[in-house]
């Protein structure tokens, strides 16, 4: 027989789980930062130090919630095989991860370098000289520096009082919003290439086609801040997809083997013209499964090699198998064409799994 049946699905479970592998080598990253503060803490003032590590640990545990939240809800969905709210606190982590990894870092390094070379213990030590041996805040700029809600941005605006303390109010508050914006566009600036690198090294670590990762990394315009921000979004959605890919292929051939199927890994190969893989499985009485899986989620099937409806009996439960024990939920079926022949020649099931990425 020859049956063409289109199948659109969301792969829940995978995409939510992806995203939050991406996430976990964020966190790492946070660690990384609070290990080199720790290295380096004793060469700046320990309150700005600690204050400081107290940012970097805020985000890191903000970031760590997410994930946690994310990962119990895909738990909730699998148990319960329903979607949505899982996808959309996804969603908002990887939005999370791309902005701590564009931009939060940045920040965090640059004010880091800024605390490392300025002269913080001679202001000082002018100060103390001019207050009688104590370093004073009047309490009008101590109220503006305590109603700063971002550590960057204060710890930079008292860095201004310090080099200036005859700027007040809003004045100081706009110095320090300057002295950041400097500063930070100075660190995009002196750090592009190096994060530039290491996300092509994430790319080429996670398999993503030469050609792609040179358009995700070449193919950008406007000022460091604005490449490396588009750049990292872009990268981030390209190792997501292909992490969802190479899941999606998992789940295949573990559903396949069920079915009494081998599959040889010189049967397994990447075509990236086509930007997919393509995985053939065999029966020992000659069935053959085929298979193509694409980075946008979607993967078809061709089963052949049986006589009448006897396909069924290995599509059937294989079916049930993704939605019941893999977690993929079907959301809707094509029939295409059919053809009762006596011996099957083409039989193609195609699956979305990004039919309702947001």
């Amino acid at each position: 027989m020859s049956h063409t049946v289109q199948i659109d699905y969301q792969g829940i479970a995978i995409q939510c789980k992806s995203i939050c592998e991406v996430a976990e080598k964020q966190l790492a990253e946070l660690d990384a930062m609070l290990a080199r503060l720790e290295k380096t803490s004793i060469r700046i003032m320990t309150q700005q130090a600690a204050d400081l590590t107290a940012a970097i640990n805020k985000e890191r545990n903000t970031l760590n919630n997410q994930l946690e939240a994310v990962l119990e809800q895909a738990k909730k969905n699998a148990e319960t095989r329903s979607g949505g709210s899982c996808l959309g606190s996804a969603q908002n982590l990887q939005n999370a991860v791309n902005e701590l990894a564009s931009k939060r870092l940045i920040e965090f390094q640059s004010l880091l370098q800024t605390l490392l070379g300025e002269s913080i213990q001679e202001h000082q030590r002018k100060m103390r000289e001019q207050n009688n041996g104590v370093v004073t805040i009047d309490s009008r700029t101590q109220t503006l520096l305590d109603g700063i809600g971002d550590e960057v941005l204060r710890q930079f605006t008292y860095l201004t009082y310090l080099s200036d303390n005859t700027l007040v109010g809003d004045k100081l508050l706009q110095a320090g919003q300057t002295l950041m914006e400097q500063m930070v566009n100075q660190t995009y600036e002196e750090r592009y290439e190096v994060e530039r690198a290491k996300i092509r090294a994430e790319l080429e670590a996670s398999r993503i086609a030469p050609e792609t990762i040179n358009k995700v990394i070449d193919e950008v315009q406007g000022s460091a801040q604005e490449k490396l921000t588009s750049i990292r979004q872009n990268a981030t959605a390209e190792i997501v997809g292909e992490k969802v890919r190479q899941k999606s292929l998992k789940i295949i051939m573990d559903a396949i083997k069920q079915r009494g199927f081998v599959i040889d890994k010189k049967n397994i190969k990447i075509k990236r013209d086509t930007n997919e893989v393509i995985m053939v499985a065999l029966k020992a009485s000659g069935e053959k499964a085929e298979f193509r899986i694409f980075l946008d989620g979607k993967f078809i099937y061709d089963f052949h090699g049986y006589e009448g409806q006897a396909c069924q009996k290995d599509i059937e439960p294989f079916m049930h198998d993704l939605e019941e024990v893999y977690g993929i939920k079907v959301t809707k079926q094509t029939v295409i064409w059919s053809n009762p022949d006596k011996i099957s020649t083409m039989k193609y099931q195609a699956m979305n799994t990004n039919k309702n990425k947001q």
